[in-house]
Formats: structure tokens, C-alpha cells, sequence
């Protein structure tokens, strides 16, 4: 199997919000997927808060890109 980075076994992925994300872009939070904490951020129209399903949509730089999960 070929070696594939970290963040590339994350996309796909479901995790949870451990800090705030703020809404549309406006700042970043922290998740808590596959036992890692990554710093995110999110399009989603409402702030991401504490305890939400997120599901890993891709990444901007070294921060991952979150919607809520079934959202």
C-alpha cells in the first residue's frame, strides 16, 4: 500500500468539534478527528459548536475544511 499522508486518510472522515468554529470563513476552530485535534474552518452559515458531527470536506493550507455531518 502506498504511503499516503495523514491529512489525505482524513478527507472522508467524521469527527467533532472541540472548539467554536465561527461561521462562513470567519475564523477557525478545533476538531477532533481520528483521535487527532486539527485546526478547521467552515462555509457553513452558522458557527459549528462544541459536540457537532463534522465530516472532513477537504483542507484551505493546514487547516481542515468541515460542514456538519447530514448537513
Amino acid at each position: 500500500m502506498p504511503y499516503q499522508p495523514s491529512f489525505d486518510r482524513l478527507l472522508g472522515q467524521t469527527g467533532v468539534v472541540v472548539e467554536t468554529i465561527q461561521a462562513d470563513r470567519h475564523g477557525t476552530g478545533i476538531v477532533k478527528v481520528m483521535g487527532e485535534f486539527w485546526s478547521a474552518e467552515t462555509d457553513w452559515p452558522d458557527p459549528l459548536q462544541p459536540g457537532i458531527s463534522v465530516l472532513v470536506v477537504g483542507r484551505v493550507g493546514l487547516r481542515l475544511a468541515v460542514l456538519p455531518e447530514g448537513g
